[in-house]
């Protein structure tokens, strides 16, 4: 019998870098990371610019890897208004993009994704990043941290999926 293999898109949502991931998962066997990075705009960059450099580098990364599921992370209240609506919208055109798409969408809480990796839901970036390396046995993680966060929500992410659909 083939095991069926789940395709994963991880995403951190951001005002000007937003972090995507790929992780594939078979069975119960740990995730393998297959792909991550950023999607970003040149700071200044107009808002409608911005957004749409982000649905069309999101649709780029769809049409190559074929996720069936996202885990697109929830977004906290920011003490930064300006920089909050930005996150906001962003987050709109990725989940509306998803949708469109016919990706089925959870979106776990940052805290939920930090216990989810590091069994505290109190874990720092770096605690994150030692904590992904050390369970998907990762040689390196090199980039932005928006892309371990991607990584991260796309672990998590497989916890949400229902059992039937394994």
């Amino acid at each position: 019998m083939k095991l069926k293999t789940i395709r994963m898109l991880g995403i951190d949502p951001g005002s000007h870098r937003t972090g995507v991931a790929i992780l594939d998962k078979t069975g119960n066997n740990l995730p393998n990371v297959i792909h991550f990075g950023t999607i970003e705009s040149p700071p200044n960059t107009a808002l409608p610019v911005a957004l749409q450099i982000l649905r069309n580098s999101l649709l780029d990364v769809i049409d190559e890897y074929k996720p069936t599921f996202s885990s697109v992370e929830e977004i906290f209240f920011s003490k930064n208004l300006k920089t909050a609506t930005r996150v906001f919208q962003a987050r709109g055109v990725i989940l509306l993009t998803l949708a469109e798409k016919n990706i089925t969408i959870y979106e776990p809480t940052v805290t939920q994704i930090k216990k989810g990796v590091t069994s505290s839901g109190k874990a720092d970036k770096k605690q994150i990043y030692t904590a992904l390396k050390l369970i998907l046995k990762l040689q390196d993680i090199k980039g932005y941290d928006d892309s371990w966060d991607a990584i991260a929500a796309g672990f998590v992410g497989f916890s949400f999926i229902p059992p039937n659909l394994k």
